[in-house]
């Protein structure tokens, strides 16, 4: 059976199909293939790693996948330990240096919510939100982090669990556990505000859910606190200029300002 998948891949890729990640069906089942892509590593990441030591912030250190083999390989093992923990991520089926199959794991989450927004069910969207923060949370307490959280890299199974894909980056390797935790709310506060604009009940609803699942004592924390306290200045350079800001800068000095509340009325 495993000649025969090797096969289905091969013969799928070399016909062309247009995208990194595919899916194939097999032996009744939808399963994913990615395939590796060349080092992401770049110059401006050595700039990246002498900021993150000048300002005494490990989760400014760059954590881009390697690439090629090494990637794909940190990401098997990767996935292989968290399932081992009880994390619910896909299933690694097969495995070469150039591709990796994986079982299906649910409807990516962002499109989910996309829709209950469309359909008007706010209560849904709520509840995914916190829901996910809630899983989040539970990912941290097993001592994982995962690099890349945000709306589009978490998913909602069949059996209505929250689970997450795409575990690329390795951010565990590169910096201390609580600081590659609190870079992983930074970045999954962030995705919702980028995802919903105007919907800062959303990220405060996210915000709000993380702290209560991970309690307000957790040591992640402690770095989220001191890169709030970080950006304090910089948010209030930039706020005299907000009409002209890029969107992404304008979602980055929404979410400060929420985790900025959120963290003085914890002091």
């Amino acid at each position: 059976m495993t000649a025969e998948l090797r096969q289905l891949v091969e013969d799928t890729i070399a016909r062309g199909v247009g995208a990194r990640v595919f899916p194939l069906r097999w032996q009744g089942q939808r399963v994913w293939v990615k395939q590796a892509v060349p080092n992401k590593v770049k110059g401006w990441h050595r700039l990246q790693r002498l900021i993150a030591t000048l300002t005494g912030l490990p989760m400014l250190r760059p954590t881009v996948s390697p690439g090629g083999a090494a990637g794909l390989q940190s990401e098997g093992r990767v996935l292989g330990s968290l399932a081992l923990a009880g994390v619910p991520v896909p299933d690694v089926i097969l495995q070469t240096d150039v591709w990796l199959v994986m079982g299906d794991n649910g409807a990516i989450l962002q499109n989910v919510i996309e829709d209950a927004v469309r359909d008007g069910d706010e209560a849904l969207v709520t509840g995914l939100i916190e829901r996910a923060a809630q899983a989040l949370a539970g990912l941290h307490a097993r001592a994982a982090a995962h690099g890349a959280p945000l709306l589009r890299n978490i998913t909602l199974r069949d059996a209505g669990d929250i689970g997450f894909i795409d575990f690329e980056e390795d951010p565990n390797a590169r910096m201390p556990l609580p600081d590659a935790q609190a870079r992983d709310v930074l970045l999954f506060l962030f995705s919702i505000q980028r995802g919903f604009k105007r919907r800062a009940d959303l990220v405060r609803a996210g915000w709000q859910a993380y702290l209560t699942a991970a309690g307000r004592d957790a040591p992640q924390l402690k770095p989220v606190g001191k890169v709030v306290r970080f950006l304090g200045p910089v948010y209030w350079l930039l706020r005299p200029f907000r009409r002209w800001l890029g969107t992404d800068a304008l979602n980055g000095m929404l979410a400060y300002r929420i985790l900025h509340h959120g963290i003085r009325r914890q002091s």
